[in-house]
């Protein structure tokens, strides 16, 4: 799904040098990969809807994945993804004409909703073909990955996301609620003891989640490599802001759990970024639960 496909087309070739590049950009700063994931892929829908080459720019804005001392010096979209239809940012600023969209396509997203991930209006199939044909990851994603799927080879996995940290603690208004992790722990175990999953992969930022997912599950728990917060539940901060060392390793561990609940068998998950786009990126599950808990007032 994720392999370079040599048959793209080239922006240059004369049969496309009269497209216009779109400059996907997002100015908010705060958030995580995923949000500016399914952000992306929805300028990526408007470039391709109107007929312009999508082009990410991560690059002269401030991101969680950025030093300020690199802005407008790296791209960090280009550390986890390659620009979706070839064309480079650098190219894209050079060409005669092109477009700087400023979050046009924030209401394009897929949507964080049960009957999206359940794909019940079947809308879900368009953000999937949308992710086979431009999303493609750099060699370092691919290799993580691929060292995760040999060591996990021949199993049957479920696989949970659960969101803690800042999430819980600021419940940010209008977003998802979020279960609390015995609502998570409960369901995983009614799952596992219809005896259709040898082991449960575990993705959380949350040292207090995955204290009690150990405590349930022991040797049946696979962890990734993405690291856990010591999180202050009093502080007013957004989990970003504990993002100061190792920007790059924290992004490229927590991109390759995402990749990995994607290839699971069995995904129970709350509704998040982190999730919507897992959702994209998968070709579906043989089993499916989503925690659909109402908003955060």
């Amino acid at each position: 799904m994720w392999e370079r496909d040599s048959t793209r087309f080239n922006p240059f070739s004369k049969i496309h040098q009269d497209k216009i590049p779109y400059i996907i950009r997002r100015e908010a700063g705060n958030v995580g990969l995923f949000s500016y994931f399914i952000t992306i892929l929805g300028g990526i829908a408007y470039a391709e809807q109107n007929g312009y080459i999508p082009v990410v720019d991560m690059k002269h804005y401030p991101n969680a994945y950025l030093y300020e001392s690199e802005y407008g010096l790296v791209n960090s979209w280009e550390y986890f993804f390659e620009q979706p239809d070839g064309l480079s940012l650098e190219e894209a600023l050079s060409c005669r004409k092109y477009i700087l969209g400023k979050d046009t396509a924030l209401f394009l997203r897929p949507a964080q909703t049960a009957k999206f991930f359940l794909n019940q209006d079947g809308k879900l199939d368009y953000w999937r073909k949308i992710c086979r044909k431009y999303i493609r990851f750099t060699p370092p994603v691919l290799e993580h990955l691929q060292r995760l799927l040999r060591k996990t080879q021949g199993k049957k996995i479920l696989g949970v996301l659960v969101r803690g940290t800042d999430y819980t603690s600021l419940k940010p208004k209008h977003h998802p609620v979020q279960p609390t992790a015995e609502q998570a722990v409960a369901k995983t175990q009614e799952v596992l003891e219809g005896g259709d999953f040898e082991a449960v992969y575990l993705a959380t930022e949350d040292k207090r989640i995955l204290a009690k997912f150990q405590e349930a599950f022991g040797e049946k728990l696979i962890l990734p490599e993405s690291r856990c917060f010591d999180y202050d539940y009093d502080s007013p901060e957004y989990l970003c802001k504990y993002m100061n060392n190792d920007k790059y390793s924290l992004g490229l561990d927590y991109l390759v759990s995402m990749l990995f609940l994607s290839k699971c068998k069995g995904f129970i998950t709350s509704l998040t970024s982190g999730s919507t786009g897992v959702m994209c990126l998968s070709e579906g599950f043989d089993y499916l639960y989503v925690f659909d808990l109402g908003v955060y007032e």
